[in-house]
């Protein structure tokens, strides 16, 4: 009776870690659905990279890692003196380096929307960002040195910068492989980029041609 005890607990025990990720693929913590509109404060008009290489081919650096926290980032006046854009960044461990150098933490920035007041107040603030994409989220960035495009006013000039295509978020659901998610725009839905396994699959992509640090 003991013995037939401990097989259900066992049984029981199995069941509650859910589903295995599909063979090939990393056990990522679940992350729940992001909602990454709030990183789409710009709409963009560019030619699409259709494969992850090809972008790789076109940036300085690519790195996988997780996000840390969002922090107030740089005020910048562009364009008309005293009109002062608000950037938040999405801070960022660095775990691999497929390809150039990276520091430790990578600071992603992200516009935080239009003003909505006389003191220049943002839209979204930075606990909008940290909602969307919480602190564990895991991240392929495609990432460029930053050129400065106004002066900065507030807090410190930006390192990094990145492409539409280049900030990959990677959630999980019901799925346990997980998938890649669009962060400053929709994945280009190529076959390129529709890869099993969210980022996993994107890496083994970017590893299979020739990307690998």
């Amino acid at each position: 009776m003991r013995s037939f005890i401990l097989v259900l607990l066992l049984v029981a025990g199995c069941g509650a870690a859910g589903p295995e990720p599909p063979s090939g693929c990393g056990a990522s913590a679940r992350t729940g659905p992001l909602d990454p509109r709030v990183l789409r404060q710009t709409v963009y008009d560019y030619p699409a990279s259709p494969t992850p290489e090809a972008l790789a081919g076109k940036v300085e650096t690519v790195v996988t890692g997780h996000v840390t926290g969002w922090v107030a980032g740089p005020v910048v006046e562009e364009g008309i003196p005293g009109d002062r854009t608000h950037y938040v960044l999405m801070r960022t461990q660095v775990g691999e380096r497929l390809k150039g150098a990276a520091a430790d933490v990578a600071d992603v920035a992200f516009y935080q929307g239009a003003a909505v007041d006389d003191a220049g107040t943002p839209v979204h603030n930075v606990a909008d960002f940290a909602r969307a994409v919480p602190p564990g989220t895991r991240v392929l960035l495609f990432m460029n040195r930053a050129r400065p495009t106004g002066k900065v006013v507030e807090g410190r000039p930006l390192a990094w910068s990145t492409p539409p295509q280049g900030v990959i978020l990677h959630e999980v659901t019901d799925d346990p492989g997980g998938r890649a998610v669009g962060g400053r725009d929709e994945i280009f839905s190529s076959t390129g980029w529709n890869q099993p396994c969210g980022i996993d699959g994107l890496i083994a992509r970017l590893r299979a041609h020739g990307v690998t640090g």
